[in-house]
């Protein structure tokens, strides 16, 4: 009887051991079946982090979900279904997680598109805004109860945030407003230890932007490796990043070798931006 009870005690350590290691290890991913999104989740799995990934399309996330599953074989996938345009799959998908169970989120809103011709109406705003700021900040509202104290969110801006690009009127507005949300936010959680930071990339080279470039030196009659020095005259390092960049960032910021980082928001656009 006593050595029943020895290994029942024994039995019930070793599972809070491995379900704790396992809470330790998850990593919500927002928008994760995008380009960059998806290129966040391989970075991820491929340095052991277990997944919570989150999207819009069921199929779009099943998909990836048995990727990931399939080469990364010792990564736990869970997957919820989050659409930026109804809150209300945030309510939902918050319902389906344990609390203290997140490690940490990986904040991906949809790109803003606003019209580049003046000041837009006050309807176009409101449709944007819900969708690229609020509906994102309702993730870290619901989510934040799920996550672990000592842990970290790590929101993606976007370059404009610190740089003002004329190719972008109207839009630099909503990266920027990430970027002074995650002050507060940042002093918010504060007290139980958990880090906000923000990254705003330059052009990362993904499928999208290879593609693109391909076609422009098609139409220039170029090399793709002219049209990318081309482009890329502007940027101190004469290169895009790459998807590793972003998501050795990611991991850094999600790490504890960043444990006293906190509120910032860091360029990752080789130098591009002029601002101090």
């Amino acid at each position: 009887m006593k050595r029943k009870i020895e290994m029942m005690i024994v039995l019930f350590l070793l599972s809070t051991f491995f379900s704790i290691a396992e809470a330790r290890n998850t990593i919500m991913v927002t928008a994760a079946t995008g380009a960059l999104g998806n290129a966040i989740c391989e970075q991820l799995a491929l340095e052991g982090y277990d997944l919570l990934i989150a999207g819009r399309n069921p199929e779009k996330i099943d998909d990836l979900k048995k990727m990931l599953t399939s080469k990364y074989q010792e990564v736990h996938v869970q997957s919820v279904i989050i659409d930026f345009s109804d809150t209300k799959t945030i309510e939902e998908a918050a319902k389906q997680v344990s609390p203290d169970s997140i490690k940490g989120i990986v904040l991906i809103g949809p790109r803003p598109l606003l019209s580049k011709n003046g000041i837009p109406d006050k309807s176009e705003w409101a449709k944007i805004f819900a969708e690229t700021f609020i509906a994102p900040l309702e993730v870290v509202r619901l989510f934040t109860p799920h996550l672990q104290d000592n842990s970290s969110i790590v929101v993606i801006s976007g370059n404009s945030s610190k740089n003002y690009m004329p190719s972008y009127p109207n839009t630099n507005v909503i990266r920027l407003a990430w970027t002074g949300e995650v002050k507060n936010l940042a002093h918010l959680f504060g007290g139980r230890k958990i880090r906000v930071n923000a990254i705003s990339p330059g052009v990362i080279l993904t499928r999208h932007h290879i593609e693109r470039i391909k076609t422009q030196a098609a139409s220039n009659n170029i090399t793709f490796e002219e049209q990318l020095a081309k482009e890329t005259a502007a940027v101190p390092l004469k290169s895009y990043g790459k998807t590793e960049d972003l998501g050795n960032l990611i991991s850094f910021l999600l790490s504890e070798k960043s444990a006293h980082l906190n509120g910032t928001n860091t360029l990752l656009d080789g130098g591009e931006s002029n601002a101090y």
